[in-house]
């Protein structure tokens, strides 16, 4: 089979690495898709990445058996097959026709790369990409046999061959091994323009089986882009009859083209369970802890507060202000509370990305101030004091703290869908 990955074809100002995708699937017509295309998010901490770090695997044969339809262009309906068998080509040639794609596609501010293999790439580069930094030499031993061409420079490679390497067939401790996303394009003379999908139709779909990440709790919409790139927008799912079944319920702005992804998206894959003093920058981590401090905010509305594992290490977690609501749940934290916190680790930092309330530690109030015989409130004589009657002078023993009942339950707690990492797994699908 042919298999090609490209990767960081885009930038921050604009560019879109899937939709070059849609070129080359239509630039290589004489091929047949084998299995769905693969968007394959890669570690979401390094420094160098451009928005979502993604990067796109195709794999292209002679079909064989049934078709299923994954995408429309224009009015070219776009099928795959769930097997093939290999075709006659010149991986050199074929490379020389997707270049012309990717420089004519790619912003001048991107490092684009291309990747073309006979085979998946061996699935470790994968699990090394998503998770940590993989090294040229890491590189140059996956990709032996396989040709690639990198521009203003090779980072897009490593992205490249990362995507070939993932197979979306591997589970985690969710048992979620893949995902699904349906992504709509716009007419090139729209591009940059304010996008035309109402809340309401936003709305309608999010509540679909298995569908997450379409909008906030408060109704803010998260699937539409704020970039100036060609998505329409991204309707994302566990089941991926169910998008193109009701793709065409968003608008009123339908889009030019379409094309369904296998993901790693909402996978958790990033994430690795470790001890506090493993941990390096870069991380992203799975903990067990217990609050050690009370959360405290400081200016601009972020939270932080301190945590420890069983070994007694401790690191310092934080909110920042983007999480919005997830905020209030920090808020609500006593030390002696037990959590699984998940999120990258950065300068000392947790940047956590959802949180689960494993135990809570009892809660206690004071009770109001003792009333003198007299008739008046008493007052504190000072820390650990009686309380004394400022009218008539006499003491008396300090109240009773009570037990109150906590404002958390326990369970999972995250930010919103539009602050949420590509790769973190929704509460709504966790077990």
């Amino acid at each position: 089979m042919l298999h090609i990955g490209i990767d960081d074809t885009d930038s921050i100002k604009g560019g879109c690495t899937t939709w070059l995708a849609t070129e080359i699937i239509a630039e290589l017509s004489e091929f047949d898709l084998i299995g769905p295309p693969r968007l394959v998010r890669l570690n979401p901490n390094v420094p160098w990445k451009t928005r979502g770090n993604a990067a796109v695997a195709l794999t292209l044969g002679k079909g064989v058996g049934s078709k299923i339809l994954v995408g429309e262009f224009g009015k070219e309906k776009i099928y795959m097959y769930t097997s093939g068998r290999d075709m006659k080509y010149d991986k050199h040639a074929i490379l020389e026709r997707i270049s012309t794609l990717v420089r004519g596609g790619s912003m001048p501010d991107s490092q684009p790369g291309i990747v073309i293999s006979d085979v998946f790439l061996p699935e470790g580069l994968y699990w090394q990409g998503v998770t940590n930094i993989v090294t040229e030499e890491i590189l140059s031993d996956a990709i032996e046999g396989a040709i690639s061409r990198g521009y203003r420079g090779s980072r897009g490679i490593y992205g490249a061959a990362c995507s070939i390497a993932w197979t979306g067939s591997s589970s985690n401790p969710n048992g979620i091994s893949h995902t699904w996303e349906l992504i709509g394009y716009r007419e090139k003379e729209k591009w940059g323009s304010k996008r035309d999908i109402s809340a309401l139709s936003v709305h309608e779909v999010g509540h679909l089986k298995g569908v997450f990440s379409c909008h906030d709790s408060d109704g803010k919409v998260a699937m539409v882009p704020n970039s100036p790139c060609p998505v329409l927008w991204g309707f994302r799912g566990t089941e991926h009859k169910i998008l193109i079944d009701n793709f065409d319920n968003l608008g009123p702005e339908k889009p030019l083209r379409w094309i369904l992804y296998k993901t790693n998206q909402a996978t958790d894959d990033h994430l690795r369970t470790m001890a506090i003093s493993d941990i390096s920058d870069g991380d992203s981590v799975w903990l067990e802890v217990e609050v050690s401090s009370k959360p405290n905010v400081i200016k601009g509305g972020h939270r932080f507060f301190k945590a420890s594992d069983s070994q007694g290490a401790t690191v310092k977690c934080a909110a920042f202000e983007p999480s919005k609501t997830f905020r209030h749940a920090i808020d609500s934290l006593e030390v002696g509370d037990s959590l699984i916190i998940c999120g990258s680790f950065k300068k000392d930092t947790v940047n956590l990305e959802k949180i689960r309330i494993l135990e809570l530690a009892k809660r206690f109030s004071k009770s109001a101030n003792p009333v003198c015989d007299c008739g008046r409130r008493t007052h504190s004589s000072g820390k650990g004091m009686h309380y004394r009657c400022k009218a008539c002078g006499k003491k008396y023993d300090r109240p009773q703290m009570i037990e109150v009942t906590p404002d958390l339950e326990i369970g999972w707690y995250e930010p919103p869908a539009s602050a949420r990492r590509h790769l973190t797994t929704p509460v709504s699908l966790m077990r």
